[in-house]
């Protein structure tokens, strides 16, 4: 038994976090080139122009995500994960086509404009479409005990791509004139290289056994599950434990359908409530701990804490972006198979809050803004920089992964899409929170943004300590079912199951072999 199959799969999946990662890291250093700014005749606006246009750019990428998330879940119900990838990356790529069109319909930049920030928004519903399905297809095509580092491979190669984008627009600054076009046209060109690996490589890899089983596609699922697994037809009995789970999955999905409630009469029952509690909750503590005021302001903490210079600024800054990786690397390889999720977001949040609340501390004794150029490097400066470091650990070791982890893996089958629907849509949204006030917070009480920050790791530490179960080495149907209290508990499914087996057994719609168990 190999597992190409299962890694390759898993890998292809993980593209669409490069082409979220790549997106974010890559923008801010975008918008302030001078071949970018004068081919969009930016350059001569006034500050508070400049800064509308800028942020109009980054907010209509984000919004496109948020709708990218409710753009792909009827693809994903209906036609499958693999069809939502290959959307994602469609979208995705013909966004990119036009960020790079070159025409200026009004001669005045406005036109031209108009092109990009549509491109921005159609690359935005890619990747928020991607956010929704590629946790989704990992969770479901891993064995448990694979499931976590899988899953984990999804931040590790979004750290990769954001430490790309932010390192690739400083290189084609270095390398290209400002008044060479390609000085702005590279960065965003980089993007169609894995836009166009997710739609190629999709084409290679199966549906989920899940997906397909659901559908009553009994022998297709099988033939999925195998190649995964990397069996042949005479090693049939090594996944055939495995298969019978996916049917016993796809047979109460079916009668769960079959009594065509709400969604919302879905999600107010115990089990499926709990989780969407779980999910959602996850996904606002990842916003709400304070990364993103540190991916902001790092550069400027940096220079008051003494590294005054912007090259030594900037590196630093980039060795946050390194520490990001090397951590989500070290969970996805080292951490994950060590201890459960609770312990990691437990410790996770607790380092979090307690480096936020340092960072206050020491902030609040640096010099302001204006006064960066008589900064003087002092222990409080490198305890501020160290604490930087610290966060990014932490965060990369907990929240950053295991949200995603968690919430594509707890929902019911016939739900799924659903519910992770919400939870996307939740982590956009606050993105899109966090990016507006982030801003406005330090620019009005400074060092204090850090102590509301701070606060909010102490509350994700006391919420998971209570409300978040072990989730980790948990097959997915029924024994989740378990760790929730399970929508069986509101039901009794037993006479429906066996009811609805009968029936499509007397339809042939079950074969014998594998699924004899059930035939």
């Amino acid at each position: 038994m190999t597992k190409f199959h299962l890694y390759f799969s898993a890998l292809t999946a993980c593209l669409t976090a490069s082409l979220f990662g790549y997106s974010v890291g890559f923008i801010g250093g975008l918008l302030v080139l001078p071949s970018f700014l004068s081919h969009f005749h930016l350059s001569n606006l006034p500050a508070n122009l400049l800064a509308i246009a800028q942020a109009r750019i980054v907010t209509l990428w984000l919004v496109g995500a948020f709708f990218g998330v409710l753009l792909g879940m009827p693809v994903c119900s209906r036609w499958g994960r693999k069809w939502c990838l290959l959307f994602s990356a469609g979208m995705y790529v013909c966004g990119v086509g036009l960020q790079l069109y070159p025409v200026d319909f009004g001669g005045d930049g406005n036109g031209a404009l108009a092109i990009f920030e549509a491109g921005r928004f159609l690359n935005g519903l890619g990747v928020g479409c991607g956010t929704l399905v590629s946790p989704m297809y990992i969770s479901e095509i891993s064995p448990p005990n694979e499931r976590g580092m899988l899953m984990s491979g999804y931040q590790t190669i979004l750290q990769l791509s954001a430490l790309a984008g932010f390192w690739g627009a400083y290189a084609s600054n270095s390398l290209f004139l400002d008044t060479s076009p390609l000085q702005y046209r590279l960065p965003i060109a980089i993007q169609l290289v894995p836009g166009l690996l997710l739609l190629f490589f999709t084409l290679f890899i199966p549906e989920t056994p899940r997906f397909l089983a659901e559908k009553g596609r009994f022998d297709e699922a099988e033939t999925a599950l195998a190649w995964l697994r990397g069996v042949g037809p005479d090693e049939d009995g090594k996944v055939a434990e495995e298969l019978d789970e996916v049917m016993e999955a796809a047979r109460v999905s079916e009668v769960l359908k079959g009594r065509k409630e709400s969604f919302l009469k879905e999600v107010l029952k115990k089990g499926v409530r709990e989780r969407l509690v779980v999910g959602v909750g996850l996904m606002i503590a990842q916003n709400m701990v304070g990364l993103n005021a540190l991916n902001y302001y790092a550069p400027v903490i940096f220079m008051s804490a003494g590294f005054t210079t912007v090259s030594s600024s900037l590196f630093l800054t980039g060795v946050f972006g390194v520490v990001k990786l090397l951590s989500a690397i070290a969970f996805m390889f080292g951490f994950v198979r060590i201890k459960g999720n609770r312990f990691w977001l437990l410790l996770g949040s607790a380092l979090c809050g307690v480096s936020m609340f340092i960072l206050a501390y020491f902030v609040h004794a640096l010099p302001p803004q204006d006064q960066l150029a008589d900064a003087k490097l002092t222990i409080g400066g490198v305890i501020s920089v160290l604490t930087v470091y610290i966060f990014a650990f932490s965060f990369s070791v907990s929240l950053g992964p295991i949200s995603w982890n968690v919430c594509s893996e707890i929902f019911p089958l016939h739900i799924n899409a659903k519910c992770c629907a919400v939870t996307t849509c939740t982590q956009w949204l606050f993105q899109i929170v966090i990016a507006y006030i982030t801003p406005r917070l330090l620019a009005s009480i400074g060092w204090a943004t850090y102590i509301i920050y701070a606060l909010f790791c102490t509350l994700t530490y006391i919420w998971v300590l209570f409300s978040v179960p072990e989730t980790r080495n948990v097959a997915l149907g029924k024994e989740m079912d378990q760790v929730f209290a399970g929508v069986k508990d509101d039901f009794d499914l037993e006479e429906d199951v066996e009811t609805t087996v009968l029936l499509r057994a007397e339809r042939g719609g079950l074969r014998r072999g594998s699924f004899g168990t059930y035939t």
